[in-house]
């Protein structure tokens, strides 16, 4: 199945209501602290707290007929799928690796979601989900190996031509592609004035290398701080085409740029972002200084635990 912007349209209008029509307006102070025209789209205002929700929505939307899933993340995809999954008494189960975020983890847990922590990074917690959900006959779901989870991401970038104005560009965090993918395919569709900028994290640059060459480049992530969703050795593989065909450019941040922004976020606009919600920020202020006076988008992708 290829990316479909008729079934963009279709989610758009089948995803519950608390994950669509996003907030996005332009932060007056961040403007002008940045010298750009910065346009915040709030993903973290809904019950998860996580754009992820619009692709899990829109997944669980196309398959009815599923009755157990297991997925290999603990963190905001986890929480989307969980979440959508309970919604329509489907039970899901994640997995993560031993170092998860010990507040998602309570939290996942406390909602009822069994989680399940193996290996010392995602890619091992991954292989661990895969071989349980062959063992229990569950179909395994992973962040970026299905078009829906695109189609439904994909949503957050429709919404914004609903803009006053021409946009420049966008930022948006690579990670295991989806929301990347949703994203550029829609844009360039659609709203091909505007760049699409994929955001990847200097201690896993294996997601921006795999969009500038063209092909699967698995590279180890160094230790840091947080930041799980963009801290992958690579994006999906069935994507890696599509996603370098969909994004313009990509850019690279470190630690101290998502603290930095996410502090920025919390000072000026008194949102908690997680480190990964922060990175299309990240990002945007590093590229400020070279695009005085654009119209530029940053989402807020996710929220901070606690």
């Amino acid at each position: 199945m290829t990316f479909d912007l008729d079934r963009v349209v279709q989610a758009a209008g089948a995803i519950p209501r608390p994950f669509v029509r996003a907030p996005q307006y332009r932060s007056e102070s961040l403007s002008r602290l940045l010298g750009i025209e910065l346009i915040l789209k709030v993903e973290t205002i809904n019950p998860t707290g996580t754009v992820a929700s619009r692709g899990a929505e829109w997944w669980f939307e196309c398959h009815r007929d599923v009755h157990r899933v297991v997925c290999a993340s603990a963190d905001d995809f986890g929480v989307a799928m969980a979440n959508a999954g309970r919604s329509r008494g489907i039970d899901v189960e994640l997995f993560g690796p031993l170092d998860a975020d010990p507040g998602k983890v309570e939290s996942l847990r406390h909602s009822g979601t069994i989680v399940r922590l193996d290996g010392s990074n995602a890619d091992e917690a991954r292989a661990e989900a895969q071989r349980y959900s062959r063992m229990v006959d569950a179909l395994f779901i992973d962040d970026g190996d299905h078009i829906e989870l695109a189609e439904g991401a994909a949503t957050m970038a429709a919404e914004l031509e609903h803009h006053d104005g021409d946009i420049d560009a966008i930022f948006v965090p690579i990670g295991r592609g989806t929301l990347a993918h949703g994203t550029g395919a829609w844009c360039h569709e659609r709203m091909p004035r505007t760049r699409v900028v994929g955001v990847g994290a200097e201690r896993a640059p294996g997601t921006v290398r795999s969009v500038r060459e063209g092909r699967l480049v698995r590279t180890p992530v160094s230790p840091g701080a947080g930041a799980p969703e963009m801290s992958v050795s690579a994006p999906s593989e069935l994507i890696v085409v599509p996603l370098s065909d969909a994004l313009d450019d990509t850019a690279l941040v470190n630690d101290r740029h998502l603290e930095q922004a996410a502090a920025a976020l919390l000072a000026h606009e008194g949102l908690r972002a997680s480190l990964d919600g922060s990175a299309a920020l990240a990002a945007a202020a590093l590229a400020a200084p070279d695009m005085r006076g654009a119209t530029i988008v940053v989402p807020v992708t996710g929220r901070a635990a606690g």
